[in-house]
């Protein structure tokens, strides 16, 4: 006897989260951030409601971490652009 079987995937999509941090002590009012690795895209909107609340100080590097672990996802908030005053 031979059994079919439905298998049914399910992809969650997920893209790169990008967004701005403010800065206390610089020109600058803000630095571009990034996720380090895909987020879903159900959590974006939490994402950035979570980093309106964030403020960094100088000097910053980028690479830095941000925020590490954004909403127990696993994933970090890096900054991309380095400011130094």
């Amino acid at each position: 006897m031979i059994c079919n079987r439905l298998v049914l995937i399910v992809c969650v999509a997920k893209k790169i989260f990008t967004s701005v941090v403010r800065i206390k002590g610089s020109k600058r009012n803000v630095v571009p951030v990034r996720s380090s690795a895909p987020i879903s895209k159900d959590l974006l909107i939490e994402c950035s409601k979570a980093l309106s609340r964030i403020h960094v100080g100088v000097p910053i590097k980028s690479g830095d971490i941000i925020c590490r672990n954004i909403l127990n996802t696993g994933v970090d908030i890096i900054c991309t652009r380095s400011i130094c005053s």
